[in-house]
């Protein structure tokens, strides 16, 4: 394992982004949060699967990002372990 690897923990996580929604004088600013499954971290980089909202599917695509930017912007959300593990099953 690189320096720069992490353990990855068994569960969901969560990324939040934010932005502005509408335009005007009606826009406003908005925290978007997204899911995602865990797939691994090595060479310094992790790969994540998206999770639909409903948290019953992962999608297969595929994002690879730095460990310095996952630690900076993905947190695990609690209690999440036993749909990670579920959603572990359907991973081939």
């Amino acid at each position: 394992m690189l320096m720069s690897d992490v353990v990855l923990a068994e569960g969901i996580y969560v990324k939040q982004s934010k932005g502005r929604l509408g335009a005007g004088v009606t826009s406003r600013e908005c925290v978007l949060e997204t899911l995602w499954f865990p797939y691994r971290a090595e060479n310094g980089y992790v790969e994540l699967f998206p999770v639909m909202d409903d948290l019953q599917r992962v999608l297969r695509i595929k994002e690879r990002i730095p460990i310095e930017l996952f630690k900076k912007e993905y947190s695990v959300r609690e209690n999440s372990r036993d749909i990670y593990l579920r959603l572990k099953k359907t991973i081939p």
